[in-house]
């Protein structure tokens, strides 16, 4: 699993940053391989459309969920139409966040963005 968090530098030890479609960074960590990736976020400071672009980027990256502090609403329906996860309202080193997620969810089974199955579970 592919997990997007938004990033205020790229490093591990960075934090979390408030808003997704201004956030500096995207750092993708991948749970299988325990390995990770800074990414500069292409919607840089751009007031308009910034989540949408920044929702374009993290889809490309193939990430299977988002953790981030806010997302606004065009942001959400985009990532959402790609299957992606949000989780909002997180806080503090982007490695916390991932160690707390994998602490609740693990790597559950994510439906590949281009299956047509209807059939799993919410």
């Amino acid at each position: 699993m592919k997990i997007c968090v938004s990033a205020e530098g790229p490093e591990l030890s960075s934090l979390i940053a408030e808003e997704f479609g201004h956030a500096p960074y995207f750092i993708i960590y991948d749970s299988f391989t325990h390995k990770w990736e800074a990414f500069p976020n292409e919607a840089g400071p751009s007031t308009e459309g910034a989540g949408m672009v920044a929702a374009e980027q993290v889809a490309r990256l193939e990430a299977d969920v988002v953790l981030t502090g806010f997302i606004g609403p065009h942001g959400v329906k985009k990532l959402r139409s790609r299957n992606i996860k949000i989780i909002q309202d997180e806080e503090g080193t982007v490695e916390s966040s991932i160690r707390k997620y994998m602490k609740k969810h693990g790597n559950e089974c994510v439906p590949a963005r281009t299956s047509t199955r209807t059939d799993f579970p919410e």
